[in-house]
């Protein structure tokens, strides 16, 4: 009996092709396009079953519009279109949470399929089939399918989901301790057999994680190669990381036939984001003594790069669309200064600078009658857009004039809060080498190495404002530059070699109030250099507002500021990729000396940077 899986992943609000940052069509993007692959892979299969991975429900400014209760937005449109589509079941992803358990809930009460999570879940029990659930920790599908004969046959699909344990920290400031969590191998190893008993032929694993290593550490992130590992898990599709399986991402993988789409020996896809591909997974299933299993299986990515549309799904959810570019259009204030992040890791970014001025004068008021009052305020900020998924035009560049709403939105895409937390003179330095690990290793006088690791996530570049500090990029990094683990050596020398704080240095024992996304505060992305039991106060706001009631209490925004950071001299030239109308004249500062080099066989632009 053939049965046709297709998977979308990370979709994060986009169901239009349109990027409402920058008030343009986009290609590569959107539930629109994918729903035309999806019809045209359900023409072609006598079986089909859809699912998604997670994270929904958050992600565009068409996503936000639908959060906020003033919009009073009847059904979420993410929400409508996946029912358009007859989704089968998904998955909960981290981010599905932002919004806090009532958005939730009420989106996931309007959704016509069933989401899925075994391991975030409201309250612990002593055995993890005694644990409240947030959602349902697993369902099994019954659907009459077709075999090669023409013959109706009976199937029981068991779905399974799990997301991040981080989630439950990640957005403890919503959450308000309803959420807890578990180790994601561990719960779907505790409940396969539940689902074996109750007659599932198929189980399929919704797992909304990276592909991790065969053997991760208890509460690991990313764990979809262990999930696939363990015995009765019949197919893993997976998430998180915005990558894509099968494909060249995962070529060096432990566990991953990145060429074929299989871990650990099982059959497995990663779907990319923002919809730019559709997984498509074509089996054979034989039936035996135990039931049907897996004798044969194809997975194929279908990219959407050059799909038109569904219109239907474009009808069905026009009026949020247009709601949303008349929100966008909105003017905050202005700016004398081209505010953008094209050289933020070279040391110039003053998006970044104007973000840090929000997060610490709001971070001021936050801390008033606390033991952080009498601090010095730093303010941690990262370049979110810095290409990656976006591509070349994945840089803010926002010229001197009107600030408009958009524009916030693309200062500050996510709904996180401010959280402000104690820190000493010795967590700053750690948290500053955790930061500079995105640099490649320069030797000095070496030509022409390219800055940063091609590895790093934007999201993981971070800045402090209101201390000062120099890079030795000839000294090797701390910290690993995906995970943030540590790999320094005993007595290794940091790359920070100068941190000061009003021109004095910065010592161990001094402590300051760090203003900081809710996100990196609870250690994401490898920022747990902070003890949790810490001294921290969280924000009702979110940094979104906090950035937009900054502009209009201004009216006027922009300075010239000098970088939080100086690199250390080497004689020796690094290569930055960057947006493909990035100049020296428009963008650079004069402290810094910039080469221009044209563009990449991709499309972005290069500068030579004089290190």
């Amino acid at each position: 009996m053939p049965l046709r899986l297709l998977c979308t992943t990370d979709l994060h609000g986009h169901i239009w092709p349109f990027d409402y940052q920058r008030d343009c069509e986009t290609s590569g993007r959107g539930l629109a396009r994918v729903a035309t692959n999806i019809r045209a892979a359900r023409a072609t299969a006598l079986n089909t079953l859809l699912f998604d991975c997670g994270d929904l429900l958050q992600g565009t400014a068409l996503a936000d519009w639908a959060a906020d209760p003033a919009q009073r937005c009847a059904l979420h449109p993410m929400i409508a279109a996946m029912n358009a589509l007859g989704y089968d079941a998904a998955a909960l992803g981290n981010h599905d949470l932002n919004y806090g358990l009532s958005h939730l809930g009420r989106n996931l009460n309007d959704s016509g399929f069933p989401v899925v999570c075994c391991n975030l879940v409201r309250d612990l029990g002593a055995r993890i089939t005694d644990d409240t659930p947030l959602v349902a920790p697993w369902v099994a599908l019954d659907r009459v399918m077709t075999d090669d004969a023409g013959q109706m046959r009976a199937l029981k699909i068991g779905v399974i989901g799990t997301a991040p344990p981080q989630s439950a920290v990640w957005d403890a400031a919503v959450l308000r301790g309803g959420v807890s969590a578990r180790d994601a191998v561990a719960a779907v190893r505790a409940l396969v057999p539940d689902m074996r008993a109750a007659g599932c032929d198929l189980i399929i694993a919704l797992s909304h994680a990276g592909l991790g290593t065969p053997h991760p550490s208890d509460m690991a992130e990313d764990t979809s190669i262990a999930i696939a590992g363990i015995d009765g898990v019949d197919v893993v599709l997976a998430g998180h990381s915005h990558r894509r399986l099968p494909g060249p991402d995962f070529a060096t993988t432990p566990g991953a036939d990145a060429a074929t789409g299989h871990i650990a020996g099982k059959p497995a896809a990663m779907a990319g984001a923002f919809g730019s591909d559709l997984a498509v997974l074509d089996l054979m299933l034989t039936p035996g003594n135990d039931g049907w299993r897996i004798t044969r299986s194809t997975v194929t990515l279908q990219p959407t790069a050059d799909t038109p549309p569904d219109p239907m799904l474009l009808d069905a959810t026009r009026a949020a669309h247009v709601a949303t570019r008349a929100r966008m259009a909105g003017i905050v204030g202005k700016t004398r200064t081209r505010l953008h992040t094209v050289l933020a890791m070279a040391g110039h970014a003053p998006a970044l600078a104007l973000i840090a001025d929000a997060q610490a004068a709001f971070a001021r008021t936050l801390i008033g009658d606390t033991p952080l009052d009498a601090l010095p305020v730093v303010s941690a900020v990262a370049p979110f857009q810095l290409g990656g998924p976006n591509g070349p035009q994945g840089f803010i560049d926002i010229p001197e004039g009107p600030l408009l709403r958009r524009h916030m939105a693309d200062l500050s895409p996510f709904p996180n809060r401010l959280c402000v937390l104690l820190a000493t003179g010795a967590d700053l330095r750690l948290w500053l080498e955790r930061a500079v690990s995105a640099y490649q290793t320069l030797d000095p006088g070496t030509p022409d190495i390219r800055l940063l690791n091609p590895d790093v996530p934007a999201y993981a570049c971070d800045e402090i404002h209101g201390v000062e500090y120099r890079i030795d990029l000839s000294r090797p990094a701390l910290f690993d530059v995906r995970t943030g683990l540590s790999i320094a050596p005993h007595g290794a020398q940091g790359r920070v070699t100068m941190l000061t704080c009003d021109g004095r240095p910065v010592r161990a024992q001094d402590r300051f109030a760090v203003a900081a996304n809710s996100y990196r505060a609870s250690g994401g992305a490898g920022y747990d250099m902070i003890p949790s039991d810490t001294p921290r106060v969280h924000s009702n706001t979110t940094l979104h507002d906090i950035l937009v009631d900054h502009v209009r209490r201004l009216a006027t925004v922009g300075t010239q500021a000098p970088a939080p950071f100086a690199f250390e001299p080497l004689g020796a030239t690094a290569l930055i990729r960057t947006a493909p109308q990035a100049s020296a004249a428009l963008h650079g500062d004069p402290t810094r000396r910039l080469d221009w080099l044209g563009l990449d066989a991709e499309g972005y632009g290069t500068l030579r940077l004089h290190v």
